[in-house]
Order: structure tokens, then sequence, then C-alpha cells
């Protein structure tokens, strides 16, 4: 029997964001493009990137959501919501109950008005209680020995009732208990800090040397990229050309990025990963000393 969460809602308001941050992308980036090298340019780059950085996340709720049911069977519950999966055996199971027959009410995860309604959350009577529900108003309780799982049946009286036949029948097959948790790799290098400096100080440096360019080449009108073999400036170019460098230098930084990410997940590839960021830090260093011996070689 399948039961599926209320998901409109949650669809509603997720897609309305992703389809917002994707406009303010676009715009940002067309305006860019249309406008001479300067700050404006980099400022317009900067608000597109951070209209960006939510994306993962609502697309991975509306993911979530759109994969999300709840089965009975003679065998067992399943539950899902994303890469979020679990197997229970009704022995494993010690009670199932509405949230709305509960004598205090329970605390909610924040974002419960979005539609999903995800994270763990201490309950002082309850213990552990991990949500996997769209609505606040559908609660039931499932509690096991090791926690209690929220979810939210479109019918939860109904599913109470199914959960009570189908228990009651017996299994010559019960579910093997099995609890699959999604993991992801940025989330698992994030919580080292000597990689989460790497990162942050990549990117930050990587931005300074855009807006050092976005601040300086507008008022060139010539630098020099480079030196002759007898160690002479190169001739001129125009100052705008600069934009080269701090492109080029994000394009590094992003290329190492995802390669770092790859290599992390295999065996002793933590080093190799923080290699390549710390790579990409020197990366922008180098960079960085391009533009001002360009700017230092043209004003000399």
């Amino acid at each position: 029997m399948l039961f599926s969460p209320p998901r409109r809602r949650g669809v509603l308001l997720y897609g309305l964001g992703v389809l917002l941050c994707t406009a303010v992308l676009a715009v940002c980036l067309s305006l860019a493009v249309e406008q001479p090298p300067g700050l404006a340019v980099i400022g317009l780059v900067i608000g597109g990137l951070l209209a960006a950085l939510p994306l993962p996340i609502l697309l991975y709720r509306l993911y979530g959501l759109l994969q999300s049911a709840y089965w009975l069977g003679r065998d067992g519950l399943r539950l899902q919501w994303g890469l979020r999966q679990l197997d229970l055996p009704y022995s494993a199971v010690v009670d199932v109950a509405r949230a709305d027959e509960l004598a205090a009410p329970l605390a909610l995860p924040a974002g419960g008005w979005s539609g999903v309604l995800l994270g763990r959350l201490e309950d002082a009577e309850l213990g552990e209680v991990e949500y996997l529900a769209a609505d606040p108003r559908r609660l039931v309780l499932l509690g096991t020995a090791e926690g209690v799982y929220a979810i939210s049946p479109d019918d939860p009286q109904a599913f109470v009732a199914a959960y009570k036949r189908q228990s009651e029948r017996g299994s010559l097959r019960p579910l093997a208990p099995r609890s699959v948790m999604p993991s992801f790799v940025l989330a698992e290098a994030w919580a080292q800090q000597g990689i989460r400096r790497l990162l942050i100080a990549g990117a930050a440096l990587a931005l300074a040397l855009l807006v050092l360019v976005g601040v300086l080449a507008p008022g060139s009108p010539g630098v020099s990229l480079g030196f002759t073999p007898d160690g002479q400036p190169l001739p001129l170019v125009a100052g705008v050309q600069l934009f080269l460098l701090p492109v080029l230098n994000l394009f590094f930084y992003v290329g190492n990025f995802m390669l770092g990410l790859l290599f992390y997940r295999e065996k002793q590839g933590g080093v190799l990963a923080s290699l390549l960021w710390g790579a990409s830090l020197v990366t922008s260093l180098l960079f960085l000393a391009a533009v001002l011996a360009s700017v230092v070689t043209h004003v000399a």
C-alpha cells in the first residue's frame, strides 16, 4: 500500500524559488555581458553568483519532495525521502500514533511553512525525532528503539489503520532493517577545518582578484602581459585584457574544485583533493602577482 505526503505547497514554493534564482542569475549575466568592463560588471557577476548559491539546496529539496513516499506491506514498511531510505520490519516498531494524540505539541524543524519538514530534533519526552514529512498538521509518529520517525501521509487516520491491519497479518519473510543516509562529498569535506579554510581562502582570493582588475583595468590604457626572452616588457595591450587573468583563475579554481570532489571519496583521496584546492590558492596568488606586475611595469 502506497501513501504519499502532500506535495502541492512544497512543489509550488520550491519551484518558484528555483525559477526566481535562475531568473536573477540569467539577468545578472546578460546585463554583465552588455556592460563595458568595470566595477558594474564585477557587481553583476557577484550578484549572479550569490543568486546561484541557494539553487543546489532548493533543487535537492524539490527532488526529495517529488521522490517521497511511504509503503506498507505484509513484510514491513518502507520510507523514502529523496536519497534517504528506511526499511523497518514491524518487529522494530514499538508504537504508531498520530501527532495530534500527544499531550504536548512537537517542536518542528525550521521551514515547516514551506511544505518540507526535514531534520532531526531532540524532544523532551520522545527523544530524537527525525522528520521525513511535508505537513505539520498530518504527522504520524513511528516509535522504534533507535528513535522516532515523523511522517505525513495524505490521510494519517487511514495510514494508522492500514498499519495495524498489515502488522497483525504476520510475515514469514520480514524486511531486513536498513537505513540509507544521503552522503554529500562537499558536506564531508566542509566538515574538515583545514579543507574549509582552503576553499574559503581560494574563493575569497579569486573574487578579490576579480574586483581588483575591475578597479584597475578601466583606468589603464595599456598594460604589458609578459616579458621578452631578454627581460624587456612585451608591447602594451588594452587594459581590459587584464580581465583574462581573473577569468583564467576562476576557471582553474572551478576545475580544481570539481576534481578535488571527485578525488575526495577515493582511498587516500583527501590528500590529492587538498593538494588541488591548495594549488588553487597558490594559482590565485600567482595571478595576483601577475596583475600587480603588469600595472607596475606600465606605470614605470
